[in-house]
């Protein structure tokens, strides 16, 4: 039951397709390189120095500057930022893209934030499946090549990171995930994942990218020894660090065995005991038990890759469920950011990433309508800003 609910987070924030519709896509997954051109080496400059190049590289184009992070950051800094979900729309154009870049960036500069992790989708026939490959939904890698230069013209740190789409595994298995992946092939499955990895590693190599995510969330895949030509491979175009993000609950319970330079956790931590007028220091005492699991004291290597809760009732039973269906609670919301930026700054983490601002939303309309999700225009967006502001660094 965990399994499934954690699979249930993202899928409201996107729109069903049928499984006909998706298979047609994935003809080819695996197949056709969603790049052109081999892989460069590239040494990963530094925030303020990407920045540099970044903004004139745009200035000479003609394309609109963006603000600039006020304190780039530097190593041994902690990474304050937010998750960008990226899934490509028909129609997507050069124009669109730009000016979406410089709305999301401008947003997160003037939110206090010194860094950014892009986030897009990869696709699978179905859970025993043993190719990986793009969709209609990915981000074309121009295009992402496009927004990484808008982030690094405003001095903030990149992450790039690719995340399995869990739309074809729910079709087949309402109780499939990401998480529980049995390809038929794993050998072939490996191939076809490090293929699908490579015009990604060499786009982050090119646009000022200092970590690229090799894998999140592939619990049942963690332990296989193929990760290590995985990141054989990744160094050989990428120079900057190599992380992977593993899920709550496999963090605390296990060592998570891919041999990269940094660990993320998608931190959905839940309490079903804890009511929705538990208070904040109730949440980070709830929090502090869940990572005391693993160790306790400081974790300065640790990045909370994901943070995020709906605003509504009952969201501390379970907060990876972001199906709801329960009473609007911005309070609920409110009091989890404030509890986790609270922990995570009690523990010295690298890093915390709120999960998630949509690639084409527009912040100064707030949260859609009838939304739950978004913290766009609802209290916890104030604690935000207020947790990056006063963040010791």
């Amino acid at each position: 039951m965990r399994i499934r609910l954690h699979g249930f987070r993202r899928l409201v924030l996107l729109p069903l397709v049928s499984l006909l519709s998706l298979l047609s896509v994935l003809v080819t997954a695996g197949c056709v390189a969603p790049g052109a051109g081999s892989p460069v080496s590239a040494s990963v400059p530094s925030a303020a120095s990407a920045a540099g190049s970044a903004e004139t590289s745009a200035s000479a184009a003609g394309n609109p500057v963006p603000a600039r992070v006020a304190r780039p950051w530097r190593p041994g800094d902690p990474q304050l930022g937010a998750q960008v979900l990226w899934y490509a729309y028909a129609g997507e154009t050069d124009a669109s893209v730009r000016a979406d870049s410089l709305r999301l960036v401008n947003y997160m500069v003037g939110k206090h934030m010194n860094a950014i992790s892009v986030t897009f989708p990869f696709v699978t026939a179905g859970p025993t499946a043993s190719r990986v490959g793009v969709s209609a939904r990915t981000p074309s890698v121009r295009h992402l090549g496009m927004f990484l230069d808008t982030a690094a013209a405003a001095g903030l740190r990149i992450t790039l990171r690719p995340l399995l789409d869990e739309r074809s595994l729910l079709a087949r298995d309402p109780l499939a995930w990401r998480g529980s992946l049995a390809p038929a092939d794993r050998a072939a499955w490996f191939r076809s994942y490090e293929g699908f990895l490579a015009p990604y590693l060499a786009v982050a190599a090119g646009h000022h990218v200092r970590t690229f995510v090799l894998g999140a969330e592939l619990t049942s895949l963690e332990g296989d020894p193929r990760w290590r030509s995985v990141v054989a491979a990744a160094r050989k175009s990428f120079s900057g660090d190599l992380s992977y993000d593993a899920n709550w609950d496999d963090y605390v319970s296990r060592h998570v065995p891919v041999p990269v330079d940094h660990l993320g956790i998608d931190a959905y931590f839940s309490f079903p005991r804890l009511g929705d007028d538990a208070s904040v220091a109730e949440i980070a005492e709830g929090w502090q038990r869940w990572l005391d699991r693993k160790s306790t004291g400081k974790l300065p290597r640790i990045v909370l890759s994901e943070v995020g809760i709906i605003a509504e009732d009952g969201a501390y039973r379970h907060p990876a469920v972001w199906t709801g269906g329960g009473r609007l609670n911005p309070t609920v919301q409110r009091r989890w950011f404030e509890a986790a930026c609270r922990v995570a700054r009690d523990r010295d983490m690298a890093g915390l990433y709120w999960w998630n601002l949509d690639f084409h939303a527009d912040p100064a309309v707030g949260s859609p309508a009838g939304s739950h999700t978004s913290f766009l225009g609802r209290p916890a967006e104030a604690v935000i800003a207020s947790c990056f502001e006063t963040w010791p660094r």
